[in-house]
């Protein structure tokens, strides 16, 4: 948040978010696997992340990796599509193998899941680039989903001051003006929970979910499913679908507030009663759900208890800023919203409570 605070300062012009929120969900998982953070997004180690992170998932376009779902393509390879993967792959390697020295060279031994693996490498169960990779997997998997997750939010939450009024008065009935929301809080902060459930459905930074494949034989509505076959959940189409969803291009959290169970725990039951496809299906639902939950709760209830988010795009005719537009998208193994601004307007009861008055 603080971050944010200060780039606000300096433009009243707005800004596109994608950045801060990015270097927020970096350092938690780097001070979870590496036990290091950074300071702004001009550290030249977020930038070196940054620079990785966005020509790995421009790679992961489905576009780029079709013969992951179309095994035949295998047949007609891409010779500039597999040398870059190389590269990829080899940079890679190097920045996090330049990280997983430093952990060994910690003269503190500091806690953190590197050092963890470390010692699973010294019993022999793993091997230096297990080690990489699986620091690699927690990097992937944790920062570009949670921050792409905020920042399409933060646009269709600047599209909608009405939804952000009823958050405020919420946070300032359940919170107050003098600490900030907590994991604790979640139960008595069911709009904002429903703001989150809705912005994973309504914009979620996943389209297509992994690959799945089937053990045997199947049919549905009349199709056969060879076994074997690689079945992929299209999450952005159920998540648009008027028979599940009434009205599904309409920003409303108010569809939520009837669910009081935690996406983890409906992603266990019964499909038809969950609340979205988020975090995939299946066996392959995504491992970090419970923490990717309580990263979401706890950066969408201080963004909203610290700020009021106004679009900040050009006029229109009716004078009144243009909404932002959530069709352009920018596509990859994460789906991000394409450039906006909004500016981040300081809550002046939180921040300066002696100045306003009751």
């Amino acid at each position: 948040m603080q971050t944010l605070c200060q780039a606000s300062a300096k433009t009243k012009d707005g800004f596109y978010p994608k950045y801060f929120f990015q270097h927020t969900a970096l350092n938690i998982i780097s001070l979870l696997c590496f036990n290091k953070r950074t300071d702004s997004v001009d550290d030249p180690f977020y930038r070196e992340f940054e620079n990785l992170m966005g020509t790995r998932f421009e790679l992961a376009k489905v576009t780029n990796g079709s013969s992951e779902f179309f095994p035949i393509l295998e047949w007609f390879p891409n010779t500039k599509f597999h040398n870059a993967m190389i590269e990829s792959a080899d940079n890679t390697e190097a920045f996090l193998g330049k990280l997983v020295k430093e952990v060994i060279d910690d003269k503190d031994k500091k806690p953190c899941i590197i050092r963890e693996f470390l010692l699973k490498k010294d019993e022999g169960i793993l091997d230096d680039l297990d080690v990489i990779y699986l620091a690699d997997t927690i990097f992937g998997a944790g920062t570009d989903t949670i921050s792409a997750s905020l920042t399409w939010l933060t646009a269709a939450l600047a599209n909608n001051p009405h939804v952000q009024s009823k958050a405020h008065q919420e946070l300032d009935r359940v919170i107050g003006q003098s600490r900030m929301p907590e994991v604790s809080d979640e139960q008595n902060i069911p709009y904002i929970r429903a703001i989150i459930k809705e912005g994973q459905r309504y914009c979620g930074a996943i389209y297509l979910g992994v690959p799945h494949a089937i053990d045997e034989d199947d049919e549905y509505n009349g199709y056969h499913i060879p076994a074997n076959s690689v079945v992929i959940l299209n999450q952005y189409g159920i998540h648009m679908d008027e028979k599940r969803y009434e009205n599904p291009k309409e920003f409303k959290p108010e569809r939520f507030l009837g669910f009081t169970g935690s996406s983890a725990a409906l992603a266990n039951g019964n499909y038809e009663n969950r609340d979205h496809f988020g975090f995939g299906a299946g066996r392959r639902l995504c491992t970090g759900i419970h923490m990717a939950e309580r990263e979401l709760l706890l950066g969408v209830s201080r963004l909203l208890w610290c700020f009021k988010i106004e679009n900040a795009s050009p006029l229109g005719k009716d004078g009144k800023p243009i909404p932002i537009n959530l069709d352009k998208i920018r596509n990859g193994l994460t789906v991000w919203p394409e450039d906006y601004k909004v500016r981040f307007v300081k809550m002046l009861k939180r921040f300066y409570p002696d100045r306003v008055k009751s």
